[in-house]
């Protein structure tokens, strides 16, 4: 009798990735769907404004996209073809008098492009893939990635404080981007192509801590082009730890995150992927669970007609186990045939990577994927710590409060904090080098002047600092 039994992976592929309009097992985990690897900040940026301001104008960025995109006259981007065009011609005479001159007039366009499109994100008009850096709500644009509803992931857990702000932000032309493009923002009907879901998935606790710093970054006294970096940069690495968090009690992941000035060998990396890996398993026996109570688990559990479709896991084991044994055959590529599973993991490291927040940049031998601090993840972290009219807060406290509310470990409490790693499943991590790993950290913000030592070797951040 063999002791290995076979199981649809079709029909498991259908169930984690979701089947047209029916959501998958990630996105009822998530909140969200991950099915990308081209995923930018930009792209989460101009979702979250859209859901906050009620859609993009009804021309879709595509003036935005006709300006920036001078260079392709074969998409009809020209100067004449522009103060020609029948629907977008006297918005553009308008923008660019035809007095300034054709230099000055190229001149801007190549300005425009330069702030608004350095990360190559507008493309030709028509096809809804504007992501542009925007700044104000009459720049935003349609875009396909809108789908995967990250915005209205975000916008769910900030505050109603937080919302306001933000929406105030893109509803305002003081700043000295919309100021520069201020011939660029027409009015004009607003128009949404991707509202939420009817239905919306509990929230759990990370995801109110999360909101709330969020908002608390949102309230500081910065000028709005900073804030909206430090925000994109703020929810990317927030995103990060909701999808290593998932499989764990609150949604906290407990990652080890490393303070890092550069890619190279670092001490305490070994502890940080395996921190990381951590994240990863508890999140597919999270995945298990949930496919053992799905109603399509008869269907995985049958072995399907084509051979190349199906997984081999042992037999006599419990749904859960079972279902965990598939899922890890599908990940080693097993019914490989049934399509590509866009794992929330991966979505994660090439979203971070982008952003700084993940490291290595690029797939190395043997080094594996971790969580990284630079000092401007440091500055962003204070920010979301310590209100804006607050006194400074004590290091300790102010990661005490990471760690306890994002699951985020630096080591500013070195004895605690290998204690929640080892009951993350990170055995054997040095106190020593955990201490070093956050006096690193507290390097980059006493250089950054958000935080600064205290004569009886404490130190303190936040504040009026």
């Amino acid at each position: 009798m063999s002791n290995v039994k076979r199981m649809n992976a079709a029909a498991a592929r259908r169930t984690l990735m979701g089947d047209g309009e029916t959501p998958g097992l990630f996105e009822l985990a998530l909140g969200f769907r991950t099915s990308t690897k081209a995923l930018k900040a930009v792209h989460v940026m101009n979702d979250l404004a859209q859901v906050l301001i009620g859609g993009a104008p009804d021309h879709g960025g595509d003036i935005l996209a006709r300006v920036i995109r001078a260079e392709h006259e074969e998409e009809g981007n020209s100067d004449r073809d522009l103060r020609a065009h029948k629907e977008l011609g006297a918005r553009y005479s308008w923008a660019f008098p035809v007095q300034l001159g054709a230099g000055k007039t190229a001149a801007l366009r190549r300005a425009a492009k330069m702030v608004l499109n350095f990360d190559g994100g507008v493309y030709e008009p028509g096809t809804s893939m504007a992501s542009a850096l925007a700044t104000h709500k009459a720049l935003l644009g349609f875009e396909q990635f809108r789908r995967f509803r990250l915005g209205a992931y975000l916008s769910r857990i900030l505050t109603h404080e937080g919302k306001a702000r933000l929406r105030a932000m893109y509803e305002s032309d003081l700043d000295p981007v919309s100021k520069t493009f201020r011939p660029l923002l027409f009015d004009a009907p607003l128009v949404d192509r991707h509202p939420p879901p009817a239905q919306a998935l509990p929230l759990k606790p990370f995801d109110h801590a999360l909101g709330t710093r969020l908002s608390t970054l949102l309230a500081q006294p910065l000028s709005k082009p900073a804030l909206l970096r430090k925000f994109a940069l703020g929810a990317t690495l927030g995103l990060v730890l909701k999808v290593l968090g998932c499989g764990r009690p609150g949604g906290r992941p407990m990652l080890l995150a490393l303070a890092v000035e550069d890619d190279r060998s670092k001490p305490l990396r070994d502890a940080a992927v395996m921190s990381f890996r951590a994240g990863v398993s508890a999140l597919d026996r999270s995945l298990a669970a949930m496919m053992a109570e799905h109603p399509l688990a008869p269907e995985i559990k049958k072995a399907p007609k084509v051979d190349a479709q199906a997984a081999e896991v042992r037999s006599g084991l419990r749904s859960a186990e079972a279902m965990l044994e598939l899922i890890a055959a599908i990940r080693r590529g097993a019914g490989e045939d049934a399509g590509e599973v866009y794992w929330p993991d991966q979505f994660a490291m090439h979203f971070g990577r982008k952003a700084g927040c993940v490291l290595p940049k690029a797939d190395k031998a043997g080094w594996g994927v971790h969580l990284a601090l630079s000092g401007e993840f440091v500055e962003l972290l204070v920010l979301m710590s310590v209100p804006r009219d607050a006194p400074p807060a004590p290091w300790r406290d102010i990661w005490r409060g990471l760690r306890d509310d994002l699951g985020l470990v630096i080591g500013a409490s070195a004895a605690a904090d290998a204690e929640v790693l080892r009951g993350a499943g990170v055995e054997g991590v040095s106190l020593e080098r955990l201490t070093d790993n956050a006096s690193l950290a507290l390097d980059f913000g006493v250089r950054l002047g958000v935080a600064r030592r205290l004569p009886d070797s404490g130190a303190e951040a936040g504040g009026g600092l």
